[in-house]
């Protein structure tokens, strides 16, 4: 429900004390989020839909886009004063209105209509009722968002839930409810987020919940369901006139934010100022998306490379296989060379007997060949598949090879716990050569700002780490003590396990946790008895030329594992 009318109310009251008779310093526009820059903070309007709201941050912008409206943004509004945030009835559009006087001296009155509403937030910059220009430009057959055109605003037909002061009130409003239905059997949960400004439908079961009431069809009020429904919405009434806000989480990640309590989730925290509560919530919001966003992006890019090298990897193979001819070829240049004196000058084929096999031979002949001709054909052609082999053999193996690394690194993107391991990801991408950058005199530009740490976990004493990426599996293995304990699971992508001894032993209940990670963090984790090998690290070496988070390993042994949950450090 995030960003209903009520939250967008009471987040526009508060921003409203923050820049009411502030003047604007300038405007930025990154990655669809435009900031309205103040001396006391930057108001942030949020059009992404992914996250669409409204808030008063603390932010440097340090990726400017340029933009068009920006532009004419800053040329008619920057130094503007602000004369008024307001919010319009619980909707979910706030007006910013500003006051300025231009280099002529003539003053203008402002607006930016504000709408914060998903995959249709807009910002719509308009003077003296008629648009200047908007963020999107829209023309539907309801609404012409365009320069020049005048601005319409739509009036509501819903009521204010301070105007539902009795039960009367609220039977009359169920009466023009059902007048103007085209349903024939509304449920009450649509007549109160249809009917009542700022309501959501969370909000409807709120009110339900609060009434002990099902959603039942509208025509079954009757006057003591009527009475729980006004009662209920009485007791939003008055946490609407309170200062509380709320975020709700499940499994220690914010999942929902409000204006009132909200019993449909256990672990809640509510919170004085609701700018905080705005912040909070969405700053998560937002990286959960950008993380998505970038996971998507490299495992994209890695798929690709994956169908790319799967295919030739088929072709390779298939021509290998028309490669295990040359035996037979050998055998025909040598069983020719060997009867040459009993071919006959013109033949078309030839029984040879195989004294190695004891076998006759069907052997084919070019007629217009001698013996020996044909003899030389069969080894020169024996040796060209020969050399063929060999290099179809060499490439097999590199390509496999390959295959192996991409399937190793996507596994660690769809593994990735957070942006920051993502992006050192793509780092480790960019210097493969699997993402392609702008060059600055001759270098790659890359960051190294981004330097995560492994999964730690202790047990049992011992201290276990797990590589979140090929640089850290890779990093493992290289600064581990030859007594340390390695692990990965068999013949398919996962991390690098790896036991700390400090040369102590170490007992079967450990190693079976090390594999049981080295199972859920790999392809395997969503299958049971997942083989997993281990050995010592003086037994794992990472052969010249190999790719990162590659490995060959020896004297190993197996154990059967079970992913399961774990929590590191």
């Amino acid at each position: 429900m995030p960003f209903d009318g009520f939250l967008m109310k009471r987040t526009v009251e508060k921003i409203s004390d923050e820049i009411r008779d502030f003047n604007i310093r300038n405007i930025y526009l990154s990655k669809n989020v435009l900031y309205f820059s103040f001396d006391k903070g930057d108001l942030k309007i949020s059009l992404n839909p992914a996250f669409a709201h409204i808030s008063i941050v603390n932010h440097l912008v340090s990726d400017p886009e340029k933009s068009a409206f920006v532009d004419l943004l800053r040329s008619r509004i920057r130094g503007a004063k602000v004369s008024e945030f307001v919010n319009m009835d619980y909707e979910r559009t706030a007006i910013l209105r500003l006051k300025k006087m231009d280099e002529a001296g003539i003053k203008h009155n402002y607006e930016i209509y504000i709408d914060i509403m998903g995959k249709h937030s807009n910002a719509i910059f308009v003077e003296d009722g008629i648009i200047l220009d908007a963020f999107k430009r829209v023309e539907t057959r309801f609404r012409n968002i365009n320069p020049g055109k005048k601005f319409a605003i739509f009036p509501s037909k819903k009521v204010r839930i301070e105007d539902i002061d009795s039960k009367e009130s609220l039977e009359n409003l169920l009466k023009a409810f059902l007048e103007q239905s085209s349903d024939k059997r509304p449920k009450i949960s649509e007549f109160l987020y249809s009917s009542i400004q700022g309501f959501s439908k969370i909000t409807a079961e709120e009110v339900l919940f609060r009434a002990d009431l099902e959603d039942l069809p509208v025509l079954k009020i009757d006057d003591s369901t009527l009475l729980a429904l006004w009662n209920a919405l009485h007791t939003v009434r008055i946490e609407l006139a309170s200062n509380y806000s709320f975020i709700y989480y499940e499994d220690n990640e914010p999942v929902d934010i409000s204006a009132i309590r909200l019993h449909a989730y256990s672990d809640e925290k509510r919170c004085d100022d609701v700018l905080a509560c705005v912040n909070e919530y969405f700053m998560f919001v937002e990286k959960k998306e950008k993380r998505l966003q970038k996971r998507n992006q490299l495992s994209s890019v890695v798929k690709a490379k994956i169908d790319v090298y799967e295919t030739l990897l088929k072709k390779l193979s298939e021509e290998f296989d028309e490669c295990k001819e040359l035996d037979k070829y050998r055998k025909y240049g040598e069983l020719i060379k060997a009867y040459a004196y009993q071919i006959q000058s013109g033949s078309e084929k030839v029984a040879l007997f195989d004294w190695e096999t004891n076998e006759v031979v069907q052997v084919p002949l070019e007629k217009n060949l001698s013996a020996i001709e044909n003899s030389v054909r069969y080894f020169n052609m024996y040796s060209k598949l020969k050399r063929k082999a060999s290099g179809l053999r060499e490439r097999i193996e590199i390509v496999s090879r390959e295959l192996e690394y991409l399937q190793q690194l996507l596994m660690t993107i769809e593994s990735a716990e957070d942006l920051e391991d993502l992006k050192e990801i793509e780092e480790e991408m960019i210097e493969n050569e699997l993402i392609k950058v702008r060059k600055s005199k001759g270098k790659l530009q890359t960051s190294k700002e981004f330097v995560s740490q492994p999964r730690k976990y202790v047990y049992n004493g011992f201290t276990i780490y797990v590589g979140k990426n090929n640089r850290q599996n890779d990093d493992l293995v290289r600064k581990a003590s030859d007594s340390d304990l390695w692990f990965h699971v068999q013949g398919m992508p996962g991390a690098h396990v790896l036991i700390k001894t400090a040369g102590k032993y170490v007992d079967e209940d450990t190693l079976k946790y090390a594999a049981s990670l080295a199972a859920t963090y790999s392809k395997g984790k969503y299958s049971s008895n997942v083989p997993v090998d281990y050995t010592q690290i003086k037994y794992v070496k990472k052969p010249r030329g190999f790719k990162p988070g590659l490995v060959l390993y020896s004297n190993f042994k197996t154990i059967f594992a079970d992913p399961i949950e774990h929590s590191a450090e």
